[in-house]
């Protein structure tokens, strides 16, 4: 039984294109790295690669991010339980700041 959705200013459509965002800057941070690795791997002894290894391991991450993104969409869920969270905070800390004045 899912759990019921925390109500917040953002909505599903945003908090879906936010979750596409990070998942686009996961990918870009994963092709830049791996390119410098592979780069690195390459120029100092063609031998032996193992540039392959962290490429492997963090795309099946990668994978996993776009699978949680695209098709399950349970990256937009947590997009939406954090902006709750961060408002059930901000609002305790107002309260707070009432309650002392």
């Amino acid at each position: 039984m899912p759990m019921p959705m925390p109500t917040t200013t953002m909505t599903r459509e945003e908090a879906e294109q936010r979750a596409h965002q990070i998942f686009y800057v996961h990918a870009g941070v994963y092709v830049a790295v791996n390119a410098m690795l592979a780069y690195i791997d390459l120029t100092t002894n063609p031998d032996r690669l193992w540039f392959f290894w962290p490429l492997a391991g963090w795309g099946i991450g990668l994978a996993a991010h776009a699978i949680a993104v695209f098709v399950t969409h349970k990256a937009t869920d947590r997009v939406l339980e954090r902006v709750a969270h961060r408002e059930e905070r901000q609002h305790r800390r107002e309260a707070r700041r009432e309650a002392r004045q």
